[in-house]
């Protein structure tokens, strides 16, 4: 059967199916619930099933390449908390944005392209121009024509390149 015409069948079943389907595939049920990533794992296992899986040489070498990224430190060691530890009282914080904190009133400055910009921090949101944006990096577009993360177009980011 041509893998098109599998994507298009896989696509249609209700999820729970799809969830079987990774199961029997993979031997194990998944954790996600993400039906275009479902469909993209059970077409790779079935690609695999009829062509072969990747050689051994390839394997080793992904592997070796995997270790020597720093993927580790990218995701923190969870521990679960025991029973008594769950019946602490504990403490939620706030989300708390990296870097300086936009206060109202503040004027940032930034040349490009030879102009002196100026755009004005406002309660609510920024002004550039006399026009309102809801968002630095809206603004930041709208100054460039090319979608910028504000925060770096204006310095006040590492990674800023000026």
């Amino acid at each position: 059967m041509e893998i098109n015409k599998v994507e298009k069948v896989l696509e249609k079943l209700p999820m729970q199916k799809l969830r079987e389907r990774f199961a029997q595939c993979y031997g194990h049920t998944p954790t996600t619930r993400n039906r275009a990533h479902l469909v993209k794992k059970i077409l790779w296992a079935i690609q695999r099933d009829l062509l072969g899986d990747i050689s051994e040489a390839t394997r080793r070498k992904a592997l070796i390449i995997a270790d020597d990224r720093d993927v580790k430190g990218r995701f923190p060691n969870l521990q679960r908390l025991n029973a008594e530890e769950t019946k602490k009282p504990t403490l939620t914080l706030g989300y708390q944005p990296e870097g300086p904190v936009l206060l109202p009133g503040t004027l940032l400055h930034r040349k490009y392209r030879g102009e002196n910009i100026r755009v004005l921090i406002l309660k609510n949101g920024f002004e550039w121009n006399g026009e309102f944006y809801k968002s630095l990096s809206a603004t930041a577009r709208a100054i460039t024509g090319t979608r910028w993360n504000g925060k770096l177009f204006f310095g006040l980011k590492k990674g800023a390149k000026q």
